[in-house]
């Protein structure tokens, strides 16, 4: 009884250290007549505490291992060298031909156009030899200053419009180039006739007319250019491009 009396008079003292842990601390002369309170039991410390069940965790890699010395190494490094420098022949040798093929086509186009020699330009100097002849103009009723209409053959179809002309080239018994040459002519006063020539190469930049003769359809023959190199009992008879001689044209003594 003298124990809880003293405890009424005597103030006691409430320590709350933490919200889920409290006790009750008296004063220091009756704690002996004060019942024990139990201390918490010691918490074990994380670096004791073994996990009830053990994971066993793998790691895998995505990365392959490392390859081994290849054993062909050297055969492979010089299969790759050949391919490799086949590959740049090609290249080259393709790049070499489109090159060359080019300038082909431009040396075509330039000795076409600027060439004495050329077809164009043979075929612009003999119409105007023959628009310039007084005999051609009377007989194609041609005034003075006049133009004249100059083509090819005519096609079959009406509906083709282009008429190339005809001309051979081959190498003569002189062993210079010939140039065969036959195209029509056209006044504005309705008449027409045809025209043939031959041209001879003297020099790379040089040409001249063997001859130019204008045929009209009443198988009348005016010559623009006389025979320079044949007496002109040796002319040409003009064919209808039959295959009987050069370029249509049969060659031998002239028949009335």
């Amino acid at each position: 009884m003298l124990g809880l009396r003293l405890g009424k008079q005597l103030p006691m003292a409430r320590v709350t250290c933490l919200p889920l842990f409290s006790k009750t601390i008296a004063p220091l002369g009756l704690r002996a007549f004060s019942q024990p309170v139990a201390a918490p039991a010691p918490r074990p410390s994380a670096r004791f505490m073994k996990p009830l069940i053990r994971a066993e965790i793998r790691h895998y890699s995505t990365k392959t291992a490392a390859p081994g010395p290849d054993k062909d190494a050297k055969g492979k490094a010089l299969l790759h060298k050949i391919t490799g420098f086949t590959t740049f022949s090609a290249l080259l040798l393709l790049v070499v031909a489109g090159a060359l093929f080019c300038v082909f086509i431009l040396y075509l186009i330039l000795s076409e156009l600027f060439l004495p020699s050329g077809d164009t330009k043979t075929f612009n100097k003999a119409v105007s030899l023959v628009e310039q002849n007084v005999q051609a103009q009377e007989a194609l009723g041609m005034q003075p200053g006049e133009r004249l209409k100059a083509y090819g053959e005519i096609a079959g179809d009406k509906w083709v419009r282009n008429r190339p002309v005809q001309s051979v080239r081959q190498k003569g018994q002189d062993g210079k180039d010939h140039l065969a040459m036959r195209f029509h002519v056209e006044s504005d006063a309705g008449k027409h006739a045809t025209v043939y020539l031959e041209q001879i190469d003297t020099s790379f930049w040089a040409s001249e007319f063997a001859y130019v003769a204008v045929e009209l359809p009443s198988k009348k023959r005016i010559y623009v250019v006389e025979p320079k190199f044949a007496s002109k009992n040796y002319v040409p008879r003009a064919g209808v491009f039959s295959g009987l001689g050069f370029l249509g044209l049969s060659w031998g003594p002239k028949k009335d």
